[in-house]
């Protein structure tokens, strides 16, 4: 073997550079997967919760469009009553002048 193969050598001062920058960068994206990694959890809780109070809302909604349709027919046997009490006082009226 050849003591001065290049295997052998001492890294250069730009050889050493380029591992510094090699480490920056990955200390980088270590640190930016950390960060992306707990905005992704703080973003996938956020989710769930919106999506129980979506459930939530919508079940009250139910329940509210429920209460309307009852009303509704509330109303509509009060307004029937109405018109047949109103037909009988006429009916009454007219046979009371005859």
């Amino acid at each position: 073997m050849n003591a001065g193969t290049s295997r052998d050598e001492v890294p250069s001062a730009t050889a050493r550079y380029n591992f510094d920058r090699l480490e920056q960068s990955i200390e980088f994206l270590i640190k930016e997967h950390e960060r992306l990694s707990g905005e992704r959890e703080a973003l996938v809780s956020e989710l769930v919760d919106r999506e129980h109070r979506i459930a939530t809302l919508e079940s009250r909604l139910e329940v509210e469009h429920g209460k309307r349709v009852t009303a509704i027919e509330g109303v509509e046997k009060v307004l029937g009553r109405l018109e047949t009490l109103r037909a009988s006082v006429k009916d009454n009226a007219e046979a009371s002048h005859d």
